[in-house]
């Protein structure tokens, strides 16, 4: 499933990170935002639009980027 299909209050995995560039995908990852990590959905908007947290850290994905991102 998509990362833009969880639920608010929710933690997942990410399994991978699908067509975004490798610059992209780099940012991400020094996010930590990478396969094996867990991510927990602080705030999602019906747009897809989201406030997540990973580490010790709170960061906004858009739309596009979550829909690029697969979770379990």
């Amino acid at each position: 499933m998509n990362l833009s299909t969880v639920e608010r209050g929710k933690t997942v995995t990410i399994v991978s990170v699908r067509k975004v560039g490798r610059a992209l995908e780099e940012r991400l990852a020094a996010l930590g935002l990478f396969p094996g990590a867990k991510v927990f959905v602080v705030r999602a908007s019906a747009g897809g639009e989201m406030i997540l947290g990973c580490l010790d850290s709170r960061f906004a994905l858009g739309r596009d980027l979550t829909n690029a991102i697969e979770v379990c």
